[in-house]
Formats: C-alpha cells, sequence, structure tokens
C-alpha cells in the first residue's frame, strides 16, 4: 500500500520553481493514477502499481527541472474546454481568455461572421470563439507543424465543423488567402524581443521559442497584420491583440500610421488583463 499523501508531499517539496508546488504534485498523480486530490485526501492509503509509481516519480523529476505541467499532463484548461497542449505549441494561459472572451461577447447574436485567429497554436482562442458561436466561420493560420497538428486534434476533440486550418505565412497578407474578409481578426503573436526572452524564467525555454521570440523591436508581426490584414476587414468589424506590458501604445501607434487602415471607424484602445497588466489592443 502506499500513503499518497505522503508521496505528494515528497514530490512537492523537489518543485522549487513552482508557484502550487502541491497542486502540481497532485495533478501528475491524477494523471498516473485517477485519484483526484479528493481521493487523496478522504483516502491517501492505496493499492498502486510499482508501474504507476515509476511513472510518477519520472514525471516528478522533469517536473523538478522546470519543464511544464501542462506538457506532462499533455491538457489543459481554457475558456471552459479541455485543449491538448504538447512540446512545440505554446501553453494556453489565462489571461489571454479574454481575447476569446471579447471576441464572443462582440459576436453574440450574430450569424455568419468570419473570424481569422492570426497565429493560432493550439488553437485555443479561435476554437473557444467557435465553441461559442457556432454559426461564424472560424480560420485558424499558422506555420508550425506542431501547432497545426495540435489544432487539428483540438477541432476534432470539440467536433467542431465552423473551422478551417491554414498552414500559411501570415506576412503573405490577406489577399493571397483567397477567403472571405473577415469581420472578427484576434492574435497572440510572438512579440518578446531576444534580449527579454534570455532573462525570461527557466519553464518558458521549454515552450517554442518561434511562437515567443520576434526578431527586432517585437512589433514586426503587429505591422504585418494592421498593413496586411485589418484594411480588409469588413465594416464594423472587431479586432484584439495580446502583446507585451509595455508595447500595446506603441502598437496603437502602427494602427493610427497604417495607410490603408481607417482608424476614426474603429474605437481603439489598450486593456489591462485579469492582473491589471496592460496586455491587450482591441478596436470595434
Amino acid at each position: 500500500m502506499t500513503d499518497l499523501k505522503a508521496l505528494v508531499n515528497e514530490a512537492a517539496e523537489k518543485f522549487v520553481t513552482s508557484d502550487a508546488p502541491e497542486v502540481d504534485a497532485c495533478e501528475i498523480l491524477k494523471k498516473v493514477t485517477g485519484f483526484s486530490r479528493h481521493d487523496i485526501l478522504m483516502q491517501p492509503v492505496r493499492e498502486v502499481s510499482e508501474e504507476k509509481l515509476s511513472l510518477f516519480d519520472s514525471f516528478i523529476e522533469k517536473r523538478a527541472t522546470g519543464y511544464p505541467l501542462q506538457y506532462i499532463l499533455g491538457e489543459w484548461d481554457f475558456y471552459g474546454n479541455t485543449f491538448f497542449v504538447c512540446e512545440g505549441v505554446l501553453i494556453p494561459r489565462n489571461e489571454t481568455e479574454q481575447i476569446a472572451d471579447e471576441a464572443c461577447q462582440f459576436l453574440k447574436n450574430k450569424k455568419n461572421k468570419v473570424v481569422f485567429d492570426l497565429c493560432s497554436g493550439s488553437g485555443c482562442i479561435g476554437l473557444s470563439v467557435a465553441v461559442n458561436n457556432p454559426d461564424c466561420e472560424v480560420y485558424l493560420f499558422d506555420i508550425s507543424p506542431e501547432a497545426l497538428e495540435c489544432s487539428k486534434r483540438n477541432t476534432e476533440k470539440l467536433a467542431l465543423d465552423n473551422v478551417k486550418i491554414f498552414d500559411y505565412d501570415i506576412f503573405h497578407g490577406f489577399e493571397k488567402t483567397g477567403l472571405p474578409a473577415p469581420d472578427v481578426i484576434i492574435s497572440n503573436p510572438p512579440y518578446v524581443t531576444k534580449e527579454e526572452y534570455m532573462t525570461l524564467q527557466t519553464e518558458i525555454f521549454y515552450e517554442p521559442e518561434t511562437a515567443i521570440v520576434c526578431e527586432g523591436d517585437g512589433l514586426n508581426f503587429y505591422r504585418c497584420i494592421c498593413e496586411k490584414w485589418l484594411p480588409y476587414m469588413n465594416d464594423g468589424g472587431f479586432f484584439m491583440f495580446e502583446s507585451g506590458e509595455e508595447q500595446p501604445s506603441q502598437i496603437v501607434d502602427i494602427i493610427k500610421n497604417s495607410k490603408d487602415f481607417d482608424i476614426n471607424n474603429y474605437n481603439v484602445i489598450c486593456c489591462d488583463d485579469m492582473y491589471g497588466v496592460c496586455r491587450f489592443v482591441k478596436g470595434g
């Protein structure tokens, strides 16, 4: 018999980089054995096979190095649904749910609208919009094979038939897509400079650098979106981007200076995330 509570406590002591070491240990134990935190508290002494204990130990050692919990679990919750998450794909974060939520608020009671999720990664933002707006067509764009495969799996998992996934470099612009003009454009593109990247916490280095780092000043994807995508939006549309906390005002300037996009037709503002950090630019 194994004392699961003692097992969790011992594992948690190894997670020096985790903000919630006991929760991490419980989640890993749940993945391996199926026992929830409630199970552990109510009946801590249980029979666990040597094979499962060995697998648990290997996951604990991996997590102790800073390897992300989300990759160990292979999934993560986002905006009310559980998404597949794998190496090579940016891990969904709570604050990013705000983009999905505001897009859904815009689309409420609207039908037959077209939504573009640029640099879609796992697809968590665009697919969340698709789940809540079945009458809209949602298009995901990415160039990472891992991201494309992950978003395909998530689309199938959620049984969505209003989603299309494209292996497409957004720097080629909207005109070459041959798709209908969008009513909504949402994006969480790479925006961290190389210099900033080198100062981030250890866990970040396990995530794909290409989904995080943008060459130069970190604003190239926003320049591309503002010049090659926003001008083709249908009238009365909505857009929202996530960015670094120093970037929203700079992105607004980029939008203002876009020669083919009339900012006067939109109320463009910067807004805070759930932690009070200025992180988003939106217009509608």
